[in-house]
């Protein structure tokens, strides 16, 4: 079966995802694929989106990746990885610098294309999430899961996280060692924290800015529009 297909920006190429280990391109006058990606090691290949500049497809898989795909010459040019669960979902964000991918424990995962690290990582509920989208500015990221829930995360500024090595060295990581005993206070290093401000209190990293509950209904699907209104749509009992 084909478990997901996305149309390009440009309106000319789509692509599909199916439990062949592969994603196909196709383009709108054909009736056969004009690629094959194929390098994905588990048969089911979740999802498949575009990058904004309609040079590359981004996909998930069971295989706990999702990988970029250059559509002129089918190669994977990245490799996402660190997610310890299957993944079913992959948005780009509006800018096409990160990707976000949710996998079958809940937890979203959020990569810097240009390096293909992973940049930033939160969960806040038990269970598969269901849908995610990137807002129209870039700076939200909608997700809904089987909690019957909508949570808005803020990804402003998402490599700048404590599990981006770069940024880890950079603030010397969330703790460091101060020698107090000079002082007369104590004759024992002391651990003090030093993880920066925007680290403590930026909501993208512990807490989602905002949560809209549901009357008990699972949310299948959310869409950002280009003025920033969110649509959701779910079932109803």
């Amino acid at each position: 079966p084909v478990w997901s297909v996305s149309s390009s920006p440009s309106g000319y190429y789509f692509a599909s995802a199916g439990s062949d280990y592969t994603a196909r391109i196709w383009t709108t006058d054909r009736t056969t694929p004009v690629r094959i990606l194929s390098g994905h090691v588990s048969p089911s290949v979740n999802c498949v989106t575009w990058h904004p500049n309609c040079n590359y497809v981004v996909t998930a898989s069971d295989d706990k990746t999702c990988r970029m795909w250059d559509i002129q010459t089918g190669r994977c040019v990245r490799l996402l990885a660190g997610s310890t669960r299957g993944l079913n979902l992959v948005r780009v964000s509006p800018s096409g610098k990160f990707a976000a991918g949710t996998g079958l424990d809940g937890t979203v995962y959020c990569w810097d294309l240009g390096s293909g690290r992973l940049v930033n990582q939160f969960r806040d509920s038990e269970g598969m999430a269901n849908a995610l989208s990137f807002s129209a500015c870039g700076a939200g990221l909608a997700v809904s899961g089987e909690d019957c829930s909508v949570k808005i995360w803020d990804v402003r500024g998402s490599a700048n996280n404590l599990s981006n090595p770069d940024y880890f060295e950079a603030t010397r990581g969330s703790s460091a060692i101060s020698s107090v005993g000079s002082l007369g206070f104590s004759s024992t290093p002391t651990q003090i924290d030093r993880t920066p401000l925007n680290e403590r209190i930026r909501p993208g990293t512990a807490s989602p800015l905002k949560t809209f509950g549901t009357n008990n209904i699972s949310v299948l699907d959310l869409k950002y529009t280009k003025r920033n209104l969110l649509l959701a749509v779910g079932v109803v009992n």
